[in-house]
């Protein structure tokens, strides 16, 4: 099946989702029979130890060593989360267990505009992840495994590929023990002294599996993946290696979570409005919500809005895990986003007003509604910041943009001589029905520094001041 497709290898996937990939404690994963280590992070390599190594020479030699026990149904669901995180580059996504992913990149060049520009923005993001990764191309999906675990490669061309793949070591391709060890006691070393062979001389001395497989290598036989499926539904859980007293080190692995976030939005084509983060505790959760105002996919901003709800939040016990859920989204509208921009400039304003509301709190802020009232000070009234608003009444066009907690009172000589009377006056009559009735003159006045002002004069001749015009 040609085309092309990367295919990437993360050969210290079941540790690393444990642990930071730089980090600088030495780390290893332990075997299912917790007696040997079977993975080693780039620290405990540093300092002698490797996969197979029994765990008490390995304690011995670094008293220090940090074990970690694997799980195969987290290991699974590790493999899926890279898979939703795939999709905001490929909508063909295959999972090769235990630690590939594949993506069929063909269709896709033309969005991300060549293959350099993709394979540059996927590897900026892998370093986001904090996960070891090799990657490499192939004009077929089994030529991409192969030149992924030799060590990886990029071209956009099958004759660049095949070339590469001449070189690779008969000691790394994924044949039987045996059967490379035959290979190689006939003298062969590298796979393109096998590709130079006649079909039918392979067959005749290795059998039709081995030629079966170099077909499929080559694309002259068909070899199509099976392709995940993106669920509707967004839930993912993350174990953590450790408990977590502060709320600043669960961003790690909230990173990651969000990660996956945004490669499900992308494949569906939404925004997120309102997401639930549950903080998993020996005993309990805490539960926190988080929204934007007009809903987002960045694994970016929504990781801004989490680190400020968490600033706001106090641990009762330890957190031994995160579990992400969206609770509420909505499709992106039509020429407003395609499926791999980020975010446009006229968000601007609702991620604003996002922050505001992890900071402050939701129930801190609110929009000033309209009433059907004529005195200023009750023509107004808190509104919640979704919903829609009342229509406006008919009001007068000139009114000020701030207006005083209760008025002013001014002295009666300073209207005229020092405040003069611009405009006005407006009458206000109203307020008879609720035993607070008003009748006031307003007009708009100019002081000697020139700012302007909203009074108004009582029929007993008093002036006040109500409001200030930006």
């Amino acid at each position: 099946m040609k085309g092309l497709w990367l295919y990437l290898h993360f050969p210290l996937l079941p540790l690393e989702m444990q642990c930071r990939a730089d980090v600088r404690e030495p780390a290893a994963l332990l075997d299912e029979r917790a007696a040997r280590l079977l993975l080693c992070n780039t620290a405990s390599q540093a300092q002698g130890l490797e996969p197979g190594m029994a765990v008490a020479r390995a304690l011995s030699m670094v008293p220090n060593l940090r074990l970690l026990q694997g799980d195969v149904k987290q290991a699974a669901q590790q493999l899926e989360g890279l898979a939703l995180w795939s999709g905001r580059f490929s909508a063909r996504i295959s999972l090769q267990p235990p630690c590939g992913v594949l993506l069929e990149l063909a269709s896709m060049l033309r969005y991300f505009r060549g293959l350099d520009l993709l394979w540059e923005n996927i590897q900026t993001q892998l370093q986001a992840l904090e996960l070891s990764c090799v990657s490499a191309t192939g004009h077929t999906p089994l030529a991409a495994r192969v030149l992924a675990l030799d060590g990886g490669f990029c071209a956009a061309d099958a004759t660049d590929h095949l070339r590469r793949l001449q070189s690779v070591p008969i000691g790394r391709l994924e044949l039987e023990a045996r059967q490379r060890e035959r290979l190689q006691g006939l003298g062969f070393s590298r796979l393109g002294e096998l590709l130079a062979l006649p079909a039918v001389e392979l067959a005749h001395r290795f059998g039709p599996g081995l030629t079966a497989w170099l077909e499929r290598l080559t694309g002259q036989r068909p070899d199509p993946p099976t392709y995940f499926e993106i669920p509707a539904v967004f839930l993912r859980e993350l174990p953590l290696a450790f408990e977590v007293e502060r709320t600043e080190a669960l961003l790690f692995g909230l990173r990651r979570l969000l990660a996956q976030l945004e490669g499900f939005l992308r494949a569906h084509y939404w925004r997120a409005l309102r997401l639930q983060l549950d903080l998993l505790q020996a005993q309990g959760q805490q539960s926190l919500v988080v929204g934007h105002a007009q809903g987002a996919q960045s694994a970016d901003t929504w990781l801004e809005l989490c680190r400020l709800r968490l600033e706001r939040v106090t641990l009762d016990r330890p957190v031994i895990g995160l579990r992400l859920g969206v609770t509420e989204f909505r499709e992106l509208e039509a020429g407003r986003e395609d499926l791999f921009s980020t975010a446009v400039a006229q968000d601007a304003p609702t991620q604003l007003l996002s922050r505001l509301q992890m900071r402050l709190g939701e129930q801190s802020l609110y929009r000033v509604a309209p009433c059907a009232d004529y005195r200023p000070e009750r023509s107004w009234k808190e509104a919640p910041l979704d919903g829609a608003l009342p229509a406006l009444p008919d009001t007068p066009a000139v009114r000020p943009l701030w207006l005083l907690a209760s008025p002013e009172l001014l002295a009666r000589s300073t209207v005229g001589s020092v405040i003069k009377l611009l405009q006005g006056p407006e009458r206000i009559v109203s307020g008879w029905w609720d035993q607070q009735p008003v009748r006031r003159d307003y007009y708009i006045g100019c002081w000697p520094d020139g700012r302007r002002g909203w009074l108004y004069c009582e029929p007993g001749g008093d002036w006040y001041l109500h409001g200030w015009f930006g």
